[in-house]
């Protein structure tokens, strides 16, 4: 249920901090799906998930405030996730916490949601009102094979999450069960060699192992423990210990049975041999799978488990019934197979994560989980993703996403465009209209008759001419869009890594010098009636010229970068601010300086950066509702036709705005760093 991906990052000298995984970010995985890849090796689910102990389910009540409030708190939630990453609880523990803990009924229901509970079956109407909808537990698997019914029911998940039950009679075979389904649908044929069924639970008849839950049968010294549900803790030959709800229990494997019905399982799944006789007592659901997709409906981006946000990787590949870098919405809606989904309800979720298609968009993912994954890495991502479906859905029992996802993704907005972007839109229009003005009245120039005496004149096109040329300057030079084009960067984690190679260098710095002096010179020019005229001109004369660069010792006191997502798209602008309270910068800058004073005058500059900023950028978190003209070329095409402060306005009016710092704390320069001495 949680995957977890322990890969060590690799230590990069730097100026502070903790690199990203550059290396691996720049190769691109994230991009294209192929799908002919294989999947990941190296994927595969952690431990079984263990059972909360009696201590740590004792800690976690304590931590939790009492009450009576229908709601958690956001502490209170955060604790409850970051207890339960990894465990599964009984509903006797889960009982305690609603009936004494603040909120504790919600909780109890986040849990079975969440499916936490080990033993759902123990649930009744009196544990909440949400608990009216959850079926009734199916008969035990002994049970079931000891009378078999001539029909059982059976649902029958497709992989674009679609759902529909089955009647399905003793004899029939899990190839005649894909057919029952198809015609059931009745839009898709099912075809053996391009589907593929997976059964939903634990496979049947491989053994007692470790996290592998049991139903206690025949304690003869100790009855009480009859048909008490458990979790196998060790295996020691023929002797198992059992977790229970109050400890762990040594039973004989003669005592054990395997529950594998009626327990419920997220992505534990096996597949299905279509000769075989279907025997539904053995599985909770049908996985109808496609065994490879189709172009048309694969996603745009596929899951990649390293980098800042591999932990939501992990878990992506945690929701394939197959282990596999690619989900289904059949897999996922496996996956919120507790939440109960209404059709409609389910098609409102599945259009945020997979916008077009049939499978999950690993970028999607990374949009509606990452800023709540980097501003609460304790809580597991599982604990997220049900958090951003309940969002999706209206609840407001939210504590880790700072939004409400069920909104559209809304940019600044014209008027806070207008606010933030004043000047640079004022200027833009201005130098328009005495552009259009220009043409338009040379336009109107040429409908005019010769006989007023008025002629077409080359001048007439300066105003124009110089108004454009300091149009293409205004936006080449000082319009932060057009940086933010020629740095656009998709994908959050591409975007992360651009925010953060900076955090890692020392800031470099350029000084120059100018000296120079003035001298007067007579001249003479001849006027249009032949008369020489003397006149005398103040000139200045550049004499030496130096420059120097280097690094400043620093360290890096940038917060972490944190996306703003409240759009699909958003414009960040980068700052640097330096701190030289502990270096001797400027003393060396102005010894510098002087020391290549060689003349009457003398111009200085300086200027100081850290080499991989960027001072402008367009995030692209998310291909959704991105219109097909907000691009560098239609922007540029805009321009050209002194178009664009409307275009500028539409196109920042959709995309939000986020503003990022760098903070350094330099130190002293020594005289090998001031070149030019």
């Amino acid at each position: 249920k949680h995957l977890v991906g322990a890969r060590a990052m690799p230590a990069v000298p730097n100026a502070g901090g903790t690199p990203l995984l550059e290396a691996e970010l720049e190769e691109g995985h994230g991009r294209g799906f192929d799908a002919s890849a294989p999947a990941f090796e190296e994927i595969h689910p952690s431990a079984p998930p263990e059972v909360l102990s009696p201590s740590e389910f004792q800690q976690l009540l304590t931590s939790l405030p009492q009450g009576s409030s229908d709601l958690p708190t956001e502490q209170a939630l955060r604790q409850f996730r970051t207890a339960t990453a990894g465990k599964v609880l009984w509903t006797e523990q889960m009982r305690e916490i609603a009936t004494s803990a603040a909120g504790g009924g919600l909780l109890m229901r986040e849990a079975y949601e969440r499916q936490l509970i080990l033993d759902p079956e123990s649930l009744t109407t009196a544990d909440g009102p949400w608990a009216e909808c959850i079926p009734s537990a199916p008969p035990d698997m002994g049970a079931a094979q000891a009378a078999q019914a001539l029909l059982s029911q059976l649902v029958v998940i497709r992989f674009d999450g679609k759902v529909a039950n089955i009647s399905v009679e003793a004899s029939q075979t899990w190839l005649d069960i894909g057919h029952q389904a198809a015609s059931r649908f009745g839009d898709l044929v099912f075809d053996p060699s391009s589907h593929v069924l997976l059964g939903v639970g634990q496979a049947p008849n491989r053994g007692f192992n470790v996290g592998q839950t049991v139903k206690l049968t025949a304690v003869i010294n100790r009855p009480e423990l009859n048909g008490k549900i458990g979790r196998i803790a060790k295996v020691n030959g023929a002797e198992l210990d059992v977790a229970l709800p109050r400890g762990l229990e040594r039973l004989h494997q003669d005592n054990v049975m395997p529950h594998n019905v009626s327990v419920v399982s997220r992505s534990e799944s096996f597949p299905l041999d279509f000769t075989a006789v279907a025997e539904t007592s053995k599985v909770l659901r049908v996985l109808w799978l496609e065994r490879s997709p189709a172009s048309q409906t694969s996603p745009k981006s596929r899951a990649s488990t390293t980098g800042p946000l591999r932990a939501i990787g992990w878990q992506y590949v945690g929701m394939s019934a197959r282990k596999h870098n690619l989900v289904s919405l059949g897999e996922f809606r496996n996956f919120l197979w507790n939440l109960h989904l209404e059709d409609s309800n389910f098609a409102v979720v599945s259009k945020r994560f997979a916008p077009t298609g049939n499978y999950i968009d690993y970028e999607e993912v990374l949009f509606l989980l990452g800023r709540s994954h980097l501003r609460c890495k304790e809580v597991p991502i599982d604990a997220l993703i049900y958090e951003a479906v309940v969002s999706i859905l209206g609840r407001r029992t939210t504590a880790h996403i700072d939004r409400d996802l069920g909104a559209e993704d809304r940019g600044l907005g014209k008027r806070n465009a207008c606010k933030e972007h004043c000047a640079s839109y004022f200027t833009s229009l201005i130098l328009e209209v005495v552009i259009w003005a220009s043409l338009l009245f040379i336009l109107v120039m040429l409908f005019i008759d010769d006989s007023i005496g008025i002629r077409l004149d080359p001048e007439m096109f300066i105003p124009a001419g110089v108004a454009y040329l300091v149009y293409i300057l205004h936006l080449a030079c000082c319009v932060r869009l057009t940086r933010a084009f020629a740095n656009q960067t998709e994908g959050i984690e591409s975007v992360m890594l651009l925010m953060d190679k900076p955090r890692h260098e020392n800031p470099r710095y350029k000084w120059h010098v100018q000296c120079y002096h003035y001298r007067t010179e007579t001249r003479t020019r001849r006027d249009k009636d032949g008369n020489v005229h003397t006149y005398t001109e103040r000139v200045r004369v550049n004499t030496h010229s130096a420059r120097a660069s280097g690094t400043i010792p620093s360290e890096d006191l940038t917060a972490e970068f944190l996306p703003n997502t409240t759009a699909t798209q958003t414009q960040i602008e980068t700052k640097l601010d330096l701190d030289f309270s502990s270096s001797n910068y400027h003393v060396e800058y102005h010894r510098w300086k002087n020391f290549h004073r060689r003349d009457q005058y003398q111009d200085s500059s300086h200027s100081e950066e850290l080499p991989s900023r960027v001072g402008s950028c367009l995030a692209v978190w998310s291909q959704r509702n991105m219109p097909c003209w907000l691009n560098a070329g239609c922007y540029w095409l805009a321009n050209l036709f002194a178009m664009s402060f409307l275009y500028r306005l539409l196109a920042q009016s959709r995309v939000g705005k986020q503003e990022y710092v760098y903070a350094k704390r330099c130190f002293n320069i020594g005289l090998s760093y001031c070149g030019g001495w």
